[in-house]
């Protein structure tokens, strides 16, 4: 098979799986800005709460146990993990969007650390 050809046949088939991690990234932010997130965290940098990089990095090394973890945090607040200040309760958020926000959150470790 030749170069071009081939590069085309890899291009069909990643591309539509890259569009689907973009749609669920960009889904992922969408509902953490609808949920306040953002008001205590941001991607890189300190603000209240953990940056969701720093959270993703931390957490990595057993995702699915740790999307639990943090979907209940989400849920029902803590402290202690990141400093002094503690994490309020979401009450508003509804524990599926908890589950989705803590995925989201777990895939913003930096490339080759997923």
């Amino acid at each position: 098979m030749k170069t071009p050809a081939l590069l085309s046949l890899l291009a069909g088939a990643l591309l539509p799986a890259l569009g689907a991690a973009q749609d669920a990234a960009a889904a992922g932010a969408a509902l953490a800005k609808a949920s306040r997130c953002y008001s205590c965290h941001d991607a890189t940098a300190q603000l209240i709460g953990p940056p969701y990089l720093a959270i993703a990095s931390r957490y990595r090394g057993d995702r699915s146990v740790m999307e639990v973890v943090l979907a209940r945090k989400i849920l029902l607040g803590g402290g202690g993990n990141w400093g002094d200040v503690p994490m309020v309760p979401n009450e508003h958020v509804k524990p599926a969007d908890a589950l989705k926000l803590a995925r989201w959150v777990l895939s913003q470790a930096p490339a080759g650390k997923n």
